[in-house]
């Protein structure tokens, strides 16, 4: 795959599959992992040409639980989402207790651990503020 990505980037063409020819193509790769890619290319698992094909920008993000205060917001926004999704316009934000579990918790799963647990509370809470008991 990582052959077959690189020669994407470097030639910025591509043969769909069961196709004869080659079409070009105009792409930005955005890409994101939790590996040390520097260590996975000096343990000769990660292309060393891709790895630099690839780095042209890099953002380092940290995990969830070293960003407590962004907690709040993304819940909101996940909450919005989700409310709107499951029909559930009464579920209208969080209780000042729930506020404080979320960000007291480690996220090992990051946002998308997040994403999931207040789905779940948004789909089983029966009052219109999610609360500590809906965690």
């Amino acid at each position: 795959m990582q052959v077959k990505l690189l020669r994407v980037l470097e030639r910025m063409e591509v043969r769909p599959v069961g196709g004869a020819d080659l079409v070009k193509v105009d792409v930005r790769i955005v890409a994101a992992t939790n590996a040390s890619l520097e260590e996975e290319v000096a343990a000769g698992t990660f292309r060393e040409d891709l790895y630099y094909r690839l780095n042209v920008v890099q953002i380092q993000l940290p995990p969830l639980r070293e960003r407590p205060e962004d907690v709040p917001l993304l819940a909101e926004i996940v909450r919005h989402k989700f409310a709107a999704d499951q029909g559930r316009s009464d579920v209208q934000g969080f209780s000042p207790g729930a506020v404080r579990l979320l960000q007291a918790y480690a996220w090992p799963g990051n946002v998308r651990e997040l994403e999931n647990v207040v789905e779940r509370a948004v789909i089983m809470t029966s009052g219109p503020f999610l609360t500590e008991a809906d965690f």
